[in-house]
This record gives structure tokens, C-alpha cells and sequence, in this order.
């Protein structure tokens, strides 16, 4: 939509956690991106403050995109000022999945009573919502109630490239990727956990920063527990371009998440022809039947071992119907939308 909108994004210097700015980059000034579009890495603190403040004073006539629901930075500050503002800025808030009943579970002590104040605001009736699909619109009116002013528009995805020979495959083996932040909301210790009575020689290395140290070392005591068989790796993070490249080099993209409201790295599975073994808390549903891949309850453990040991125990024949399984649903996905189209109307629908 780059020849349609002029676009500005503020967002932070750092990775989430990290305690360095990223080396790369000059902060707090913008940087031209592309065709109109600039990119502003603020530093926190007071600094980062004032910066907000100022280019919504200067920013009118602008629609104010909040990409998260509980980002005190570039969430709750924004709306706060917003509110104060009288130039009435255009707003749209997309909360990510962050209203699923499986991640308000996580925190609520912290979610709810910010949940509680934001339904009693008065300014918020004058904010759209931006839905990633009918269950995320059903979440939004189950919290903010039925008369929120919500658009259902589905994400941008890249277009699969064509599908690659898939990766030697032999049975008895798998190597697995998962590529997620380390935090109970991705449920990173249930797939550890769905490794424990797996009998086949299996792999699983984790991309991704740790988030919640504290979880992250329960998980490293159950992985020491695991039999020699299975060997579980974390390998850090990785940069956004070079997340299919390293899909690619996988038999399995493994995520026993507790709630996407789409999954971008599931998609960049699927799109590399690698199958998915995810929970049933995403869009990405009746997998097996497209041999794609599973999409698994979270209430029994072994239906996900099992599924581990059936796709180690396939040959590279079997193994090829399930990479093109993947690789033809993220084809079609891409194929149905009109994603541009339906962008502008959210924005156009926001005033």
C-alpha cells in the first residue's frame, strides 16, 4: 500500500528484552524507508515520551495504527495522549490474540484490571478494532461488548516462492524447529514434554528470545531429563529474513501455543513446504486432512508424541506428500485474499 499512504513507524530500539539498542541503527531520528515510508527506533524512557507526544501533535490528519493491546510504550501511552488530544486522530487497535481466553489466563492479575478500566473508558468507543478473523472479533465484543466498532481483515502474507526439493528425510529420524519467544504463552514446555516417551531419534531446536528466564530454567530441567534420543537445543534468536532459510533445513515446524491470532512462522512453515505441528488455539485448522500437518488440544500430551513419532517414522516418499501438502495450503491461503483492498477499506472505515 506504499503508493496509497504515506506511513510512519515508531517502534523500539531493541529487541523485547533486550537491554542494548540495536547496533545497526541510529535512534530517536527517522530513517526513509521505501516509497513514503519512514521508521522512527526510539530509545525508552522520558526520551521516548516526549518523541510520541510530539509526532502526535504534529500528526493531525493521521490514522493511528496500535499494533499490540498491553504495550504500555506504543499502546497505552498513545491512547492515553490520544484521549487528551483534541485533533481526534482516526484510531485502529489490533490486539494480536491478546484477547484469546487462553492468554488472558496467563498474567490475569496484571490484564484484567487494565481490561476493567479500558471497558469503562469512554474515549475507547471512539476506537476500531482490527480482527484478524471471526474468532478474534468474537474475542474483541466478548470483552469491549457488542457495539465495538470492529473490522475483520486477514494479515498480509508474502507470496510462497515455489517449493523447493524437500529435505532428505529417513525413517527413524526428525528434526524439528520451533520459532517462538520463550514464554508460557508459546507453551514451550509442553512440546519439551511431548519428547519425553518418544522412541524415534529426534531433534528440536528452539529459535527464539527467552522472555521469562524463570520459565525458560524449568524447561531446561525438563529437557535434561528427556532420553538420549532426543536431544532439545536452543539456538538463539533469529532475524525475520533469516527465519525460512533455516525452516527450510527442518522435517517439522513444531509450536504448542496457547493462542495465535494468525501465526506468522506457522505461515512461514507452511510456504517453505515444511508440515506444522501446532495446537488447535490457531487459525490453521483440519490440517491432517490436507496433509499439512496437525493441529492438536492441548489437554493430552501424547496425541502430540504420537504425531511426533508418526512423521519421524515416514521415509522420504511419505515425507515428500506432507511438504507439498504444506507448501499447496500456504499457496492457497495467499491465492484467496485481497489483502491491499481490504486495508484500505480498514483504514478509509476508521474515520
Amino acid at each position: 500500500m506504499r503508493d496509497d499512504f504515506a506511513v510512519s513507524v515508531i517502534t523500539s530500539d531493541r529487541d523485547l528484552g533486550g537491554k542494548q539498542s540495536y547496533a545497526s541503527v541510529a535512534t530517536d531520528t527517522w530513517h526513509p524507508f521505501d516509497h513514503g515510508i519512514r521508521v522512527r527506533y526510539c530509545k525508552p524512557g522520558i526520551s521516548r515520551i516526549k518523541q510520541i507526544r510530539a509526532i502526535l501533535n504534529d500528526s493531525t490528519d493521521a490514522t493511528v495504527y496500535l499494533n499490540s493491546m498491553f504495550s504500555r510504550s506504543f499502546t497505552l501511552l498513545p491512547l492515553w495522549l490520544l484521549s487528551q488530544n483534541r485533533n481526534r486522530n482516526r484510531v485502529i487497535l489490533t490486539p494480536r490474540g491478546m484477547l484469546k481466553p487462553s492468554a488472558l489466563k496467563l498474567k490475569t492479575w496484571k490484564k484484567l484490571p487494565f481490561i476493567r478500566l479500558m471497558q469503562r473508558w469512554q474515549f475507547l468507543r471512539q476506537v476500531s478494532f482490527h480482527a484478524t478473523d471471526e474468532s478474534e472479533r468474537d474475542d474483541i465484543i466478548r470483552v469491549f461488548g457488542k457495539n465495538s466498532r470492529v473490522s475483520v481483515v486477514p494479515n498480509c502474507t508474502p507470496k510462497p516462492q515455489t517449493l523447493k526439493k524437500p529435505v532428505s528425510k529417513k525413517s527413524g529420524t526428525l528434526k524439528v524447529i520451533s520459532v517462538a519467544r520463550i514464554h508460557p504463552i508459546k507453551n514451550t514446555l509442553f512440546l519439551i514434554d511431548a519428547l519425553a516417551d518418544a522412541r524415534q531419534s529426534i531433534i528440536l531446536d528452539l529459535y527464539g528470545p527467552i522472555e521469562d528466564t524463570a520459565y525458560w530454567k524449568v524447561c531446561q530441567r525438563r529437557i535434561r531429563s528427556l532420553p538420549k534420543n532426543v536431544q532439545v537445543t536452543h539456538r538463539g534468536e533469529l532475524a525475520s529474513c533469516d527465519v525460512r532459510p533455516h525452516i527450510e533445513r527442518y522435517h517439522l515446524f513444531g509450536l504448542a501455543t496457547h493462542g495465535e491470532n494468525f501465526g506468522h512462522a506457522i505461515y512461514e512453515a507452511l510456504s517453505t513446504g515444511t508440515p506444522v505441528l501446532i495446537s488447535d488455539q490457531t487459525p490453521w485448522r483440519d490440517l491432517k486432512e490436507q496433509r499439512a500437518g496437525w493441529d492438536l488440544p492441548l489437554n493430552d500430551v501424547h496425541v502430540f508424541t504420537q504425531a511426533l513419532e508418526n512423521i519421524a517414522q515416514c521415509g522420504q516418499v511419505d515425507y515428500d506428500e506432507w511438504s507439498a501438502g504444506a507448501h499447496a495450503l500456504a499457496k492457497h491461503f495467499c491465492g484467496s485474499q485481497d489483502t491491499p483492498h481490504l486495508y484500505k477499506g480498514l483504514f478509509a472505515n476508521a474515520a
